[in-house]
């Protein structure tokens, strides 16, 4: 069962509208999971150390430069050159139509079935480190940008940052007018009452919360961000002993955002009507985010500091072109360098007036804990609590249909509980097998069925373990790890919750989805 403090938790988030409309479908066959006394012969990926260094190259007039080839790359690791041993040009469809959404899987965390069309913009509101003038200003640019400026069928999504949690504001589509509708409603709150330590801590959350919930999503992501008095993410790459109790926190969140392939373009609406106390006392634990602290946070994850003055549309439209058409470079991080920590990057061109945009370094490894470490039990009531659905682990949950009754004198249905099942598909390719395990296959899975007032009406939590046979695995390469799953629930409607966590990889996907029980 689950801890009783996960309803509570999950008490402080938002709904998630559902990802996917079902399909009605017959009731399919769930694979039964074979194991094997002995370790198959199969070879399986392990974790790998290939680096990925995505590459916006633009001529003289700004558009993009096509055509090269790995030779005219020179890339360098902390001032070392590297060997560049992936190389691929990506650009979206030519035919610029919409992705196309998902279709007879049942709810998923991946928005679309085309990934090759991809080329995703996320903008995002903050609300927690701005004056309310600034986020009135921030939301007119935006409904600006969305009027005038966003290319036909570019998909985004919106979300704000809060006092209290990462809001969802909408989830992607291509339709600009309900984006607009969406910022118009929008409530932007009063003035800020929170300690800087807990106001730094929450904007760090979230911004990692936001990588999660798309870092299953392939290609290049741009995030738009209206914000205002951050902190300063220097000190993630440069530590301060001062500022020890928030090294994770930056580490995490830089490493997350890249590993999620987002450039961040952040820009600050009315700079000069931030409140006084947001830029007095600027100690190394108060640090705001300067002109130049806005565009080392860019440089870090490849975007652009966008500066309101300066043509601010233009800097949106360049953000969404730039996943549009880009260069992904790997070089692989040899068995004697593989310390943890922050390494520096440096993308060079030999292109005739080639300007390039690429992040400025990495996150090798994992972060170092501070504090009290993050259990995996945290990891996954925050998963579950997020109004992101996390996609590192892609999965599908189908409904299925009710079993037929052939039971006679049964009680009324609204005097018992109703057996609701589902059905649960995980690629195989998005799980970690680790043969040099007792259990090369070692996941957990679990559910929650909260009522529309959050109170819980429902839920598991179990492992999900073997050795598969390869002619197991061979079927789940097929068709996918599917996994039978039932709640016992009370007529009502519910907000479904499920969870897949890869424990070989610590890999978390979630899917989030409304139930009405009859």
């Amino acid at each position: 069962m689950l801890k009783p403090t996960l309803a509570l938790l999950i008490l402080l988030s938002s709904n998630l509208p559902a990802q996917q409309t079902q399909k009605p479908d017959d009731t399919p066959n769930a694979s039964t999971l074979s194991t094997s006394d002995s370790p198959t012969t199969t070879i399986f990926k392990a974790r790998t150390d290939l680096v990925l260094v995505p590459v916006v190259v633009r001529g003289k007039h700004g558009d993009p430069i096509s055509g090269l080839t790995a030779s005219a790359f020179r890339l360098e690791e902390n001032g070392k050159q590297q060997t560049i041993s992936l190389f691929e040009e990506l650009q979206t469809a030519a035919t610029d139509t919409p992705p196309t959404p998902i279709l007879d899987r049942g709810y998923s965390n991946l928005p679309f079935d085309d990934t090759h069309q991809l080329r995703l913009t996320i903008m995002v509101l903050d609300l927690l480190n701005t004056t309310p003038n600034q986020r009135s200003d921030g939301r007119d640019l935006l409904i600006k940008f969305l009027s005038k400026g966003l290319a036909h069928n570019q998909p985004v999504s919106l979300l704000c940052i809060t006092s209290k949690d990462l809001e969802l504001v909408h989830p992607f589509t291509s339709d600009a007018t309900v984006l607009i509708a969406a910022l118009k409603k929008l409530q932007l709150g009063a003035e800020r009452i929170m300690p800087r330590r807990d106001a730094i801590e929450k904007t760090l959350k979230q911004l990692t919360e936001i990588a999660q919930g798309y870092i299953g999503i392939p290609g290049r992501k741009s995030m738009i961000f209206a914000t205002g008095d951050l902190p300063d993410p220097r000190l993630a790459i440069t530590p301060n002993p001062a500022n020890s109790f928030f090294d994770q926190e930056f580490d995490e969140t830089f490493k997350t955002l890249i590993d999620a392939n987002i450039a961040v373009y952040p820009f600050e609406p009315l700079a000069f009507s931030r409140e006084p106390t947001f830029t007095t006392r600027r100690d190394s634990r108060r640090a705001s985010f300067s002109d130049e602290g806005l565009r080392h946070f860019a440089d870090a994850t490849g975007g652009n500091r966008c500066i309101e003055a300066n043509d601010l549309m233009k800097c949106f439209a360049e953000a969404v072109d730039d996943s549009r058409s880009y260069y992904m470079l790997g070089f692989t991080v040899p068995p004697e360098d593989r310390k943890p920590g922050w390494r520096n990057l440096s993308v060079k061109v030999s292109a005739e007036h080639a300007n390039i945009r690429a992040r400025s370094g990495f996150f090798y490894g994992n972060p170092a804990p501070s504090g009290t470490p993050k259990s995996a039990h945290d990891a996954e009531i925050n998963a579950l609590a997020s109004p992101l659905a996390y996609s590192a682990l892609p999965m599908y949950v189908r409904v299925l249909p009710p079993a037929p009754n052939t039971t006679a004198g049964t009680p009324p249905a609204s005097a018992t509980k109703t057996t609701v099942e589902f059905l649960v598909t995980i690629p195989l390719s998005s799980v970690r097998i680790d043969p040099t395990s007792s259990s090369p296959l070692d996941l957990e899975i679990g559910a929650i069925a909260l009522t529309r007032d959050t109170r819980e009406a429902g839920e598991f939590l179990h492992p999900v373990r073997g050795n598969p046979k390869p002619e197991a695995l061979q079927q789940f390469a097929r068709e996918g790890l599917k996994l039978r799953e039932k709640l016992e629930l009370p007529p009502g409607s519910y907000d479904l919750r499920f969870m897949t966590r890869d424990n070989n990889s610590d890999r978390i996907g979630t899917v989030v989805f409304p139930l009405d029980v009859k």
